[in-house]
Order: C-alpha cells, then sequence, then structure tokens
C-alpha cells in the first residue's frame, strides 16, 4: 500500500487512507486543467481505489457548485484514464449527459446514449463488436442509429438523415447528413472554440476535400490525407525509443533497488512541434522520474499534429521502460 501511495502521490491533489481503501483527490478547471486553487476549481475527482485487487477501482466526479454528481464509473488505472463497464456522465443541473459502455481492454463498445440539457435523448449509437476465444475484443465501425433535436423531433433514423455532434461547450461543432450509417455530401462546423470553421465534403463515409478557414479568413484546403495526423518525431517512434534509450541515464539507487516497469511522461507537442509542458505521469520512485524528464527535455523538435489541416497543440504521454535484469538493461543507462 505505500508503494501505491508513493507513486500516485506526485501528481494528485489530496490523498487520504481508510476502511482499506485510498481515496485520490484531485481539482479541476472547466478546461480539465489539474488545479490546487479551490477558487480556479470547476469540479472534483475521487479515485477510489481498493485494498483488494479483487474489487474494481472506482471514479467519481462532483461539480463544485452543488456537489451534484458529474461522472460515475469503473477503470482500471490510478489516473481515472481507462474505464470498463459503464460509464455516466451528468450535467450540471443533474440531467443525464451520456451512457456509455466499455470493454475491460477499455474500447467503447455495445449501445452509448447521449441527452440534451434539458434532459431529452439526442443521439443513439451502437459499437458492434466481437470477442474471439482468447477474449480479444474486435471492434467495428460505429453504428449511428438516432439523432433527436431538444424539442424531440427525430432527424436521423436507422443511420439516415441529418445530426449534429457537439460537446457541451460547444468547443467544436460539425452537422450534416448521414446514408446508411456513413456521412455523405456536405458537412460543415467550427473547432478550436470557433477560431476555425470548415465545410467538408464526403462519399460513402469517405472524406473527399474540405476546406478550412481561420478568424482572418484565410483558407487551407485538405483531403482525407492531410486532414488531421499525429505528431511525428523525426525519423519516426524507432528513432525516439533509440534516443532514449541512448540517452536515459539510469539511477544507480534504481540499479542497486532492482527496479523494473514503465516510467510515464507526460508533456504537449505546439503548433510549432516544440515539445513543452513536461511532467512525470508515472513514476517508479527512485529518481527514475525525474530521469525521464531529463531525458525528455533532450529531444528533438518534432513534426506538430494537424486538425483538419491545422497545426494543433497535441497532449502526448512517452513511455519509458525500464528494466533492470535483463540483458537489454544497458539500452537504457550508460
Amino acid at each position: 500500500m505505500r508503494n501505491i501511495a508513493l507513486i500516485i502521490f506526485l501528481s494528485l491533489l489530496t490523498c487520504t487512507i481508510a476502511y482499506g481503501q485510498i481515496n485520490i483527490q484531485t481539482l479541476y478547471t472547466k478546461e480539465d486543467k489539474v488545479t490546487k486553487e479551490l477558487e480556479k476549481a470547476y469540479y472534483a475527482r475521487i479515485v477510489t481505489i481498493p485494498e483488494k485487487k479483487s474489487n474494481d477501482t472506482i471514479v467519481e466526479e462532483f461539480y463544485l457548485s452543488n456537489n451534484a454528481l458529474k461522472l460515475q464509473g469503473k477503470v482500471t488505472d490510478i489516473f481515472a484514464t481507462k474505464f470498463k463497464g459503464k460509464k455516466y456522465e451528468l450535467f450540471e443541473n443533474g440531467n443525464m449527459k451520456s451512457e456509455v459502455m466499455y470493454s475491460k481492454h477499455s474500447q467503447q463498445i455495445d449501445t452509448a446514449f447521449y441527452y440534451h440539457e434539458n434532459g431529452r435523448v439526442k443521439s443513439i449509437l451502437y459499437f458492434p463488436y466481437t470477442i474471439n476465444k482468447k477474449g480479444k475484443y474486435k471492434i467495428e465501425e460505429p453504428l449511428y442509429l438516432a439523432y433527436i433535436d431538444s424539442i424531440g423531433n427525430m432527424l436521423l433514423r436507422n443511420g439516415n438523415g441529418y445530426a449534429v455532434s457537439d460537446d457541451s461547450d460547444k468547443y467544436s461543432y460539425e452537422e450534416g447528413n448521414y446514408v446508411n450509417h456513413k456521412k455523405e455530401g456536405e458537412w460543415k462546423g467550427h473547432f478550436n472554440g470557433k477560431r476555425y470553421t470548415f465545410v467538408e465534403t464526403f462519399t460513402a463515409g469517405k472524406l473527399i476535400s474540405g476546406v478550412t478557414t481561420d478568424s482572418l479568413g484565410q483558407q487551407t484546403p485538405y483531403d482525407s490525407i492531410s486532414a488531421g495526423k499525429q505528431p511525428e518525431y523525426p525519423g519516426g517512434i524507432a528513432s525516439l525509443m533509440r534516443f532514449i534509450g541512448l540517452n536515459y541515464n539510469f539511477p544507480s539507487e534504481a540499479l542497486l533497488s532492482g527496479i523494473n516497469g514503465v516510467v510515464e511522461v507526460e508533456f504537449v507537442i505546439d503548433k510549432s512541434g516544440e515539445p513543452r509542458n513536461f511532467k512525470i505521469k508515472s513514476d517508479l520512485g527512485y529518481g527514475t522520474g525525474e530521469a525521464a524528464l531529463r531525458v525528455a527535455k533532450k529531444m528533438k523538435k518534432w513534426e506538430p499534429g494537424k486538425q483538419r489541416g491545422i497545426p494543433v497543440n497535441v497532449s502526448y504521454i512517452l513511455p519509458i521502460r525500464l528494466n533492470t535484469v535483463s540483458e537489454n538493461r544497458t539500452n537504457y543507462s550508460r
């Protein structure tokens, strides 16, 4: 239990132990950023880790304005990012926002329900899946079953009709038509806080072309290849792993203690490709996390990620596997 507490202490606001379980409490802003300042906090997250491994780890979130439930579900990690089973989200007024099902591997499966803030059903999607004899899930493309506007008019039925997709704070928005569960014809919308608008053309769910317009009227055309991409390190992931292996300095105390496992460093690759805002996401102690930070800060400039042809900031988690007993140990030390 002490080892668990040591690992989670690095990134969490408070941690209490009671009745054979660990309760981790963290404050977040409306933009989902961790904060230690109560006046800036919008909601609180509580992760309850049971003492027995056979029991589930539970995550709950509460709005600070009225202490109303914001989210509830089961997770497989202490950072509450990998859900399993049913996950519920609610609006601040107490109405249901979404009901989503996850596999034990945190893959979205089965039927998902989304709601308008007034409590009416907004959309219904189905995520087809099969499970092979080894228990591995195969997830297929989701099917859009229904879309209903806020006054109860059904605009899409069984994958055919008109639909709107937006998040609760209107950070992104898109609207258009579906034919046989696939996007068809012209779609339009905005993203990045309405700083960019776009118009796209689809045929049988395939993006044919699109144009993004910024707040100054400058247009950026794109197609299915250039529309979106993840950041890329020079030479690819293999080059990044070689760099980490050659430059990670294994702390002597960690070597003597036989530390094995994965350290994770989280950072942002900005619009220009510069990595910044480094922090330890998962630590093994004995200086392993600090050593991971030092080597990550030595990385070269990346090729930035893009959204609809526009360079954007992208959060990235870099896992570094440490092994003090295998023959590969020298790949991580000098």
